[in-house]
């Protein structure tokens, strides 16, 4: 005697495996690429950057120089050839803070009135009044491809 699923089983599997079809694939669709290329790099260094989620790690980044658990910390060689970093992230808001070490210290030189020696930057672009920007200022949306093109500056840069 042959065992035939009734349509009510038939439709329970079907509905089953489709479910977890799409719920599979959203779960994929939650990441998403960001390219962050670097522009007015004078020679290759170490660059040093943190890629942060929320306003209490960027400014433990960015204030105290140090790592937050809520960033993603990174140091890579970077060249004039190729000034870009990818990363694979989860949608939300980031914010991004970078320098560039060129003398192999691990940290960002600073004059004697605390002013940025080496190349600095933040996503967006943004520059603040007198110290670093605000998460505010500099965070942006991952909720697909994105990209953030990120000019170096040194010392304390003029207001446009």
């Amino acid at each position: 005697m042959k065992n035939y699923l009734s349509n009510y089983e038939r439709f329970f599997w079907i509905s089953l495996i489709l479910s977890s079809l799409i719920f599979t694939t959203k779960s994929f669709s939650e990441e998403a690429n960001l390219k962050i290329n670097i522009s007015n790099l004078e020679k290759p260094g170490v660059l040093y950057f943190s890629i942060c989620r929320d306003q209490a790690g960027f400014e433990k980044t960015v204030k105290g120089e140090a790592k937050a658990k809520t960033c993603i910390n990174s140091a890579e060689e970077i060249d004039l050839k190729n000034p870009e970093i990818n990363f694979i992230l989860h949608h939300g808001e980031y914010a991004i803070t970078l320098f560039v070490d060129f003398n192999g210290n691990k940290e960002m030189d600073k004059n004697f009135l605390g002013i940025p020696k080496e190349p600095y930057g933040f996503s967006n672009n943004v520059i603040g009044k007198m110290s670093a920007p605000p998460f505010d200022q500099a965070k942006f949306l991952v909720a697909g491809p994105t990209m953030q093109n990120i000019e170096l500056r040194i010392g304390i840069p003029k207001q446009d």
